[in-house]
Formats: C-alpha cells, structure tokens, sequence
C-alpha cells in the first residue's frame, strides 16, 4: 500500500512523513528527479537527483507507478514498480502524480493525504528553507491551481487542516491512521 502524502510546498508534507515513519514503521520512498539538489539535501534521502539521460532509461526500462513533469521549469519526477512491490511506502507526490498512478496502475492500493495548510505560514516556511523571491512566486503561482482542481476533486482519503500546531497536525494523522 502507498499511503501518498499531498500538500502544496511549505504545508509540512516532509514533517508529517517522518513522523508517520517513525511512528509506525512506514520507510519514505525516494523518487527520482531532475531537480538540482538544494544544499541542505542529500542524494538518496529525499531524491534521487539524476540526469534527464537517467530519468528517460528509467521511464524506458522500469514500469512507473508515477510520473510527473512541471510544465513550467520541465523538471521531472518518477517511482518506479520495484520501489514499492511487496511493502507498504509513504510517498510525497504532487496531484498530477496521483492522478497518473491512479490511471496507469489502478491495482495499486493507495491512501492519499491532503495537507491543506495555513497559506501565510506555508510562505514563511518555503522563505525559511531558502527559496529565493522568484522561485518562490513561481512556486506559489503554479501550484494554486493544480491544488485547487485536486481539493475540489475530492481525489483523496483524508483531508488535513494544518493551521495548528505539530502536536495538533500529529493529532489529526494518528486519527485516521488508527481507524
């Protein structure tokens, strides 16, 4: 089972995942991408950080559970079948994601959650991670959208207000991981 965490950037999606993994036992796929790495980031613990040379054999070679390309910078995202087969995983995933593994591989079993998080807080946490003024504008500007379709489309298992604190985001994911 995937259990697959979806948040716009800065909603905390990475916090609730090593939470969830440490709490429960739950490992954190690592996909691949064609983004550079950020500087506090290490290849192998939240990306693999490949060439698109790389990523076009994997999508040649493996079958894919998903994939994503941003339209706007043409940055590439994958999973592949073997990272999951026979485990249950946690994954962080964009919408267009959920909806190319919900298409494509309908025999998998996946949980989604939606982080909707305080959108002030949100902002100040992409600032605090070093996300530069453009990049942040971009950021913001592309993901309105693509979240607003994916919350009003009610693709998803469990929505999470995340305008508290920790403890109370911790809360409200035992809840529904304990049902």
């Amino acid at each position: 089972m995937i259990l697959a965490i979806v948040g716009l950037s800065g909603s905390g999606k990475d916090t609730l995942a090593k939470y969830i993994s440490n709490k429960y036992n739950i490992p954190m796929l690592v996909s691949y991408t064609t983004r550079p790495m950020r500087d506090y980031e290490t290849n192998g613990v939240q990306h693999w950080f490949i060439s698109k040379e790389k990523m076009d054999k994997i999508k040649q070679n493996e079958k894919l559970i998903a994939y994503t390309i941003n339209d706007m910078t043409g940055i590439e995202y994958c999973a592949t079948k073997s990272q999951v087969e026979g485990k249950d995983i946690i994954y962080i995933i964009n919408p267009n994601g959920i909806y190319w593994l919900k298409k494509n591989c309908p025999e998998v079993e996946l949980k989604t959650i939606l982080i909707k998080p305080d959108r002030e807080s949100s902002i100040n946490r992409l600032i605090a991670r070093g996300d530069k003024d453009e990049v942040l504008t971009l950021r913001i500007n592309s993901e309105i959208e693509e979240f607003t379709e994916f919350y009003k489309s009610g693709t998803y298992d469990y929505l999470i207000d995340n305008n508290g604190t920790l403890d109370d985001l911790f809360i409200k994911v035992d809840s529904f991981l304990e049902r």
